[in-house]
This record gives C-alpha cells, structure tokens and sequence, in this order.
C-alpha cells in the first residue's frame, strides 16, 4: 500500500464486543473531595465541601480554636474570609498572614461585604466564620458561592441557623449534651464515645468519627503570639 491507496475496510476481521465488567480484584470507590478536616478511624480520607454553587453551612460545639483552623484552609482554597470574634486577639498571626483576604470584626452585620460568586470573578467565593454566643442569622448562610460557620460551646435550643445546618461537628466528649439538644439522643451517645483527640462529624443523616490532621504550619499560624 503506497500513500495514495486506502485498504478495503470489509476485508477488515471484526469480532463482537464483550463486556466483561471489572477485573476480579478492582474496585473503584467514590470519594468525597474538598476541605480536609481529618481521618476516619477506617483510615479513609475526611472532608468538608470547598466553597461552591450550593453554599454551605456548618455548627460547630467546641473551642474556638477550630473557627481558625477552617478559616485558614478556606483561605487555602481561595475563598475571602470575614471572622466574627469576640477574641480577636487570638486571630492575629493568621491576619498577618492572610492579609486583606481575612477580615476581623465582632460582629457578622454586613455579611458578605462582596456578592459571592465563582473564584476569579469579582470578590470570589465568600466565608463568614463566626465564635460570638448569637449564631449568625439564617439569611446570611442562603445563596451560592458562600460558607458560613458557627463555632460554640452550646448552641441555642432554637436556631433557624442550627436547625437547618449541612452539618454539625462535635469536638470533644465533653459536648456531648449540646449535641443531644441540637441532634438528639443518639447522637449524644456517639459524641460521649469520642476517645481523647478525636471529633465526631454529623451529616446527611449519618455520622463519622476521626482525628483531625494539622500541620506544623498551621499549628504555627493558629497559635496565639505564633
């Protein structure tokens, strides 16, 4: 055959295909991808959404000290931060860092201080992490492209906030009873079980258990005088 001939394609062999399916051996399974909030006690990778066209809204039962760890792995992911804090003295190697993409205030009023949209359009996706008693009113966590989180020691037995939560962790055994008033009994019983240094994670009906993973570096950042 010269450049100039073509081959007769029904002198061709063919054959039927055959779907096998999956090798023996090979499975794939779907995992969550996101903000990574720690590991699982199977070993499996944990995540919380990145922000995104749903919007995303968290309660948080423990120490504010894991406000500033999700407002520093928000702003890993792009997103511009507002902290709303009653100790903004704590806040203050991350603001350093961070630089005019977090912003430090004692109040949420003004929330988003941009519209949130897409990253590299306009003020890009939009954080409001908040450690003040009062959760941030339900308005604030309704619309794309935003993630609102409420960090406390005890949430409010009436919260349009914490009644309509994508999720809500607990940080220590020690909260358990907050979480019983705001999940119910089943769910304090879980959080009861939590064993030193681990946090439980409530979502979709079911629950997970796993230690958080914190780095050097942020351990540097999120350390007062740091």
């Amino acid at each position: 055959m010269n450049a100039h001939t073509h081959p007769d394609l029904t002198t061709l062999p063919g054959t039927a295909w055959q779907d096998t399916g999956p090798a023996t051996g090979l499975r794939f399974t779907p995992v969550r991808t996101g903000i990574h909030l720690g590991t699982a006690r199977s070993g499996a990778p944990v995540t919380l959404p990145a922000p995104g066209p749903a919007g995303f809204r968290a309660g948080v039962l423990g120490e504010s000290l894991f406000g500033r760890l999700f407002a520093l792995r928000l702003l890993a992911v792009g997103a511009r931060v507002t902290a709303a804090t009653r100790v903004p003295e704590q806040w203050t190697s991350l603001s350093e860092a961070a630089g005019p993409r977090l912003t430090i205030t004692d109040s949420p009023a003004g929330w988003p201080p941009e519209e949130p949209a897409p990253p590299t359009v306009g003020g890009g996706p939009q954080a409001l992490v908040s450690d003040l008693r009062r959760p941030p009113p339900a308005s604030t966590a309704s619309g794309t492209w935003r993630t609102v989180l409420h960090v406390t020691r005890g949430a409010p037995r009436r919260s349009v906030f914490w009644n309509s939560t994508d999720a809500v962790l607990v940080l220590d055994a020690r909260f358990a009873e907050a979480a019983g008033r705001v999940l119910g009994q089943r769910a304090a019983a879980a959080a009861g079980a939590l064993r030193p240094g681990e946090i439980a994670l409530f979502r979709g009906g079911g629950a997970e258990v796993l230690r958080p993973d914190i780095s050097p570096g942020e351990t540097a950042l999120l350390t007062p005088g740091g």
